[in-house]
């Protein structure tokens, strides 16, 4: 049996990309799969066996690395698959000390990401995401193989020569099967979701504004919002916001969910929302939440990027709004609040999408040939 490792130091072992739809589709085909990433404890799901590494701050994170690198190597895999731009550091290691192939997974536009990055500061931005717009791909050039979350990522490797693949965020089978089995739209509250990480490039400051103004309207409203924030203080900011706006009752902060729940969440709203907004990395990366949203029947009200432009099609499975404007969001909200059974219609064109084109299952043969494709070359020598 070729036994996988999968290597993150910063994403959860459960990450729905990294566990729910890599791991399990390589374990259902045959492979033996570890996942070396942040986790609680030692533990097997699925088949599948995770060894935990903890979360650490970002200082820490070199020792994180030499400890992630020991335990890849005593796992004895035929191929490591990391998903973390920083352990290009560890693969030519793993390369040289296993003479086995290593897969690079791209989750993100990352030098587009960098220039976003709240926690650095505003002058180091640009020249640090300059730099490694350089240097990515010249690391990843020994990569045994690519792997891109969508198609702009992959444009930036177009140089590199061995094999590659485009594997996108689509909805897995259980979420597609459990939104088929979703209460109809039209008897739902007026709820309004925002599913995923909240960061200021995402719209933070946008989503209080905008409903805000659909509270002012629509006083029974309700905004919920699930997942993480980034960085931690966003949320303290947030709730000041809130409170200053005297609109507490109507929005929740859920904060991060494990991913096998948001279902819940996604069976009891109205209406799913993307308030990012136009910077670099949003124009080119596709908000996964999109197709979560539309699994479940939901209508989306999303700002008019580039990125969600081939998914939403005005009218007919959501609104496309100006991404900087807050009337504009709280009017396209109002609209789809106060119209149940055109949204539900919008709804459903978004489900049948999905359906038919926007599923996990339309990537799962990619993934799989991808692989075979690495290994059937992986006679590696040593950088």
């Amino acid at each position: 049996m070729t036994t996988v490792a999968i290597l993150s130091s910063v994403h959860s072992a459960l990450d729905n990309r990294v566990f729910y739809r890599e791991a399990r589709t390589l374990a259902r085909a045959g492979y033996e799969i570890i996942v070396i990433a942040v986790n609680e404890r030692d533990e097997t799901r699925d088949g599948i066996h995770i060894r935990a590494v903890p979360r650490v701050p970002r200082s820490r994170r070199p020792l994180l690395w030499r400890r992630i690198l020991r335990m890849a190597i005593e796992t004895g895999a035929d191929v490591f698959h990391i998903h973390d731009p920083e352990l290009l550091l560890l693969t030519p290691w793993l390369r040289r000390l296993t003479a086995k192939p290593t897969i690079y997974d791209i989750h993100e536009a990352n030098a587009d990401f960098i220039a976003v990055k709240d926690y650095l500061p505003q002058a180091i931005r640009r020249p640090l995401a300059s730099l490694f717009k350089r240097l990515e791909p010249r690391l990843a050039q020994r990569e045994s193989g690519l792997i891109f979350a969508d198609d702009a990522i992959a444009r930036d490797f177009a140089g590199f020569s061995g094999p590659k693949v485009t594997l996108f965020n689509y909805p897995g089978l259980d979420l597609v099967d459990r939104g088929a089995r979703a209460r109809p739209l039209a008897g739902r509250e007026p709820v309004v979701l925002y599913l995923g990480g909240m960061e200021r490039n995402r719209g933070s400051a946008l989503m209080i504004e905008a409903f805000a103004r659909v509270i002012s309207q629509m006083p029974q409203a309700r905004l919920c919002v699930v997942g993480h924030f980034a960085p931690a203080n966003l949320e303290d900011e947030l709730r000041a916001d809130i409170a200053r706006r005297g609109i507490g009752h109507a929005v929740q902060l859920v904060g991060p969910v494990p991913f096998e729940q948001i279902g819940g969440y996604l069976s009891d709203s109205m209406v799913g929302w993307v308030t990012w907004q136009p910077f670099a990395k949003n124009q080119k990366n596709i908000p996964t939440k999109l197709f979560e949203y539309m699994a479940f029947g939901l209508p989306v009200v999303c700002s008019d990027l580039a990125s969600v432009r081939p998914y939403v099609q005005q009218q007919q499975n959501g609104l496309l709004v100006n991404a900087t404007d807050p009337a504009h969001h709280a009017a396209a909200l109002l609209s789809m609040l106060r119209n149940p059974e055109a949204a539900a219609a919008m709804g459903r064109a978004g489900r049948a999408r999905v359906e038919a084109h926007w599923k996990w299952a339309h990537m799962a043969p990619r993934m799989l040939k991808f692989y075979e494709t690495v290994l059937q070359g992986s006679h590696m020598t040593a950088d």
